[in-house]
């Protein structure tokens, strides 16, 4: 006996939303390097964490506007006046950016970055606003 094996089709608009899915809130990857993105929330604040090996302290420039938080920062690279050439090269060196849209609203003025061992972590507590808060039921 055979059993017939049906095969969904996703309709037009399923394609049409893989294919712009993430276009509008990615865009800014493109502007130079890629930094990958830990981001959670624990405590009353968010945490973001940004992996970027080799890139010094000063080289960061971290700003919050709005409900968007924007990380760039420059890695200097090798001298490159040495002899020969390359048969593999992916170390990546200058501008690397990064923008992200918050999920709730943060107190800047509150607002801490360390870096450790390559990894960028930035702290960013809730908004007075944006914390949860039990109403009485009267």
């Amino acid at each position: 006996m055979m059993t017939a094996m049906i095969v969904r089709r996703p309709s037009i608009i399923e394609e049409l939303e893989n294919l712009t899915d993430g276009l509008w809130t990615n865009w800014e990857r493109w502007g130079g390097h890629y930094m990958t993105l830990d981001v959670h929330e624990a405590n009353d604040e968010l945490v973001v964490k940004a992996e970027l090996p080799g890139v010094e302290k000063d080289s960061f420039d971290v700003t919050i506007d709005g409900e968007l938080l924007r990380i760039e920062a420059e890695k200097k690279g090798a001298d490159e006046t040495q002899e020969g050439s390359y048969y593999l090269r992916e170390r990546h060196y200058g501008k690397f950016s990064r923008a992200l849209s918050l999920p709730f609203p943060v107190d800047s003025g509150k607002a801490s970055a360390t870096l450790e061992n390559g990894v960028l972590e930035i702290r960013l507590p809730k908004a007075e606003e944006a914390k949860s808060k039990r109403i009485e039921v009267k």
